[in-house]
C-alpha cells in the first residue's frame, strides 16, 4: 500500500531536515553558509522543502543565522545537541580494540574528550575484520584499526576509506614474538603457534614468520596469547609489546624483536576509518578530532599525567 502524499512530503521533510542538522554539525559560528540552492542540488529537493528545513532548525533554536546581503548568510549561533537530536542518528557511533594497554586507554580517552560537546559513545572489539564490517554496515560512524588493516581491507573491496591518519606508534609501539621457552631465538619446525583469524595485523605477521616452516597453527584470541603461552598451548605467539612492558611479563616469556623485513611500521599505526563517501560524517569528524590533540592526550595517558576515562 502507498503512503499517502503527505506522508511522502512529511518523511521527505525529516530526511532533508535530519541532512541539513548533520551537515550544520560540521560548522562554527561565523561560517558561511551556502546558498538554497547547493542545498537543493545536493539534498535533490525542492526549494520551498529546502527554506522549510531551515526554518524548522531556526524555530527550535538549533542555529540562528544572519544575512548581511550580497555577501551572504552567516552563522550566528549553534545548538549542536538539538542538531544531534535531529539527525537520523541521533549519536555518533565509534568502535576501537579493546583497551587492555595505555595506548588504547590514551586512545579512548582522547576520542572522548574532543567529543564531550556531543551525543558520543564507544565500543570495543576484537578483530579488526569484524570492526571494519560494522561500519561498512552502518552500525557504527567509523572505526579506529591499523592503517595495515584498513589498507588490506580496501585492497580487497571493502567500501571503507581512511579518513584520519595518527602516525607511527599511536596504535601500538610495536609487535614482537613471544616464545615459552626461554633458550629459544624463534620460531622452529614443529612448535605450536597462535593464530588469531579475526585479527589482520596478528594474522599477517605470523603468516609472514612462520612462511616455509612446518608449524602447527593455534586458533585462539590474540588476547589469550600469554595466557597459552604460560600454560603450555602454544610455544609462540605474536602479541602487543606495550602489554608486555604494562604488566611485566619480562621475566616470565622469551621477547623476539621483529626484523624490518618482517614488520612494518603500518602495523602500528592507527587510523580513523568511515564508511565510503560519506561526505558530511567526514566534515563532522575532521572538525571534532585533531590528529595533534588525540596525540598529546595519547601521550599524557601513557605518561601518567592523565586519568584515562572512556
Amino acid at each position: 500500500m502507498k503512503p499517502e502524499n503527505d506522508q511522502i512530503l512529511y518523511q521527505k521533510k525529516g530526511v532533508t531536515i535530519s541532512k541539513l542538522a548533520l551537515d550544520l554539525l560540521s560548522k562554527d559560528v561565523g561560517d558561511r553558509v551556502a546558498p538554497i540552492s547547493h542545498y537543493q542540488e545536493e539534498f535533490q529537493v525542492s526549494r520551498g522543502t529546502m527554506q522549510n528545513a531551515f526554518n524548522y532548525l531556526k524555530d527550535i533554536g538549533a542555529v540562528s543565522l544572519a544575512h548581511h546581503g550580497h555577501q551572504g548568510t552567516y552563522i550566528r549561533a549553534l545548538d549542536y545537541k538539538k542538531l544531534q537530536e535531529n539527525c537520523l542518528e541521533r549519536e555518533i557511533m565509534g568502535i576501537m580494540p579493546l583497551p587492555y594497554s595505555q595506548t588504547y586507554e590514551g586512545f579512548a580517552t582522547a576520542i572522548y574528550d574532543q567529543f564531550r560537546s556531543l551525543k558520543f559513545n564507544m565500543a570495543y572489539a576484537r578483530g579488526a575484520v569484524g570492526r571494519i564490517q560494522l561500519v561498512e554496515s552502518g552500525a557504527y560512524q567509523f572505526a579506529i584499526v591499523s592503517q595495515y588493516a584498513a589498507e588490506y581491507a580496501i585492497s580487497c573491496g571493502s567500501e571503507i576509506e581512511c579518513l584520519l591518519n595518527f602516525g607511527a606508534g599511536s596504535f601500538l609501539s610495536k609487535h614482537i614474538l613471544l616464545l615459552r621457552d626461554l633458550q629459544e631465538e624463534g620460531i622452529r619446525e614443529g612448535m605450536k603457534v597462535a593464530y588469531d583469524e579475526d585479527s589482520l595485523d596478528q594474522s599477517h605477521i605470523t603468516s609472514n614468520l612462520i612462511k616455509n616452516k612446518n608449524v602447527q597453527l593455534v586458533k585462539l584470541r590474540t588476547q589469550q596469547t600469554i595466557s597459552a603461552l604460560l600454560d603450555g598451548t602454544i610455544d609462540a605467539g605474536v602479541w602487543n609489546y606495550d602489554d608486555i612492558i604494562e604488566n611485566h611479563h619480562l621475566n616470565d616469556l622469551k621477547i623476539i624483536f621483529l626484523k624490518d623485513n618482517e614488520y612494518s611500521s603500518l602495523f602500528s599505526t592507527a587510523v580513523m576509518v568511515i564508511k565510503k563517501g560519506n561526505q558530511y560524517l567526514a566534515e563532522l569528524l575532521r572538525k571534532n578530532i585533531s590528529v595533534e590533540v588525540t596525540l598529546k592526550i595519547l601521550s599524557e595517558v601513557r605518561s601518567g599525567i592523565r586519568e584515562p576515562y572512556f
